[in-house]
């Protein structure tokens, strides 16, 4: 059963699978691109120093190229081993032995241009105890920057308070029994949990 006056409050790093300059460059390849023209224009047209401005712009325009390949190969790693650490750290912070009923629900913002993956997630930590869910608020992954939390807010649900549970438009909605509404932003379906959660209300509607 999940103890109901634990909280968790850590942080740690995120392994990305390649060098790091080069990861952030890919996420900033904007910025790199802009920055080669400017100075390689610069020196082609106002200073009129050819090769100089031809090795800018060349040597930019392949950092940023190297930086999408890596962040187009290595983000869908880096959001999992993200994820991944975050349910380790709410399962050691309760004592439980996996985490295999801990749920994490990212929404992503920051997107860049070219990438499918944003560079920063608002995480929703969702564990299944015997009775009751426990929602651990304030977590996020910043990928530029290597980074992932789990804040320190709580909130437990007994699970014979809840109605029902939906999933539309992005959000997590739970009837509540009383009348009142739970919602957690998803940025995708969450099939696992709510299968988990259908489980255990149902188990729960059998014991009553």
């Amino acid at each position: 059963m999940i103890p109901e006056a634990q909280t968790v409050s850590e942080e740690g790093t995120i392994d990305v699978g390649t060098v790091t300059r080069v990861w952030s460059v890919g996420w900033q390849w904007p910025w790199v691109v802009t920055l080669a023209v400017m100075l390689g224009g610069n020196f082609l047209f106002a200073a009129d120093r050819t090769v100089l401005g031809i090795g800018v712009l060349v040597a930019g325009l392949g950092i940023a190229v190297a930086g999408v390949r890596a962040v187009n190969r290595h983000s869908g790693d880096a959001f999992d081993d993200g994820t991944r650490s975050v349910r380790r750290a709410v399962a050691g912070e309760l004592g439980l032995d996996d985490t295999s009923t801990i749920h994490s629900l990212a929404v992503g913002s920051d997107s860049v241009v070219g990438f499918d993956c944003p560079k920063s997630y608002d995480l929703a930590v969702v564990t299944l105890g015997e009775s009751a869910l426990t929602v651990h608020h304030d977590g996020s992954m910043d990928l530029l920057n290597r980074s992932w939390t789990v804040g320190d807010q709580t909130e437990r649900i007994p699970y014979k308070d809840v109605r029902s549970v939906t999933e539309e438009d992005g959000t997590l909605r739970m009837e509540l029994v009383d009348g009142g509404t739970k919602s957690l932003p998803a940025g995708s379906r969450p099939d696992d949990l709510l299968a988990a959660l259908g489980r255990r209300l149902d188990g729960t509607d059998s014991a009553s």
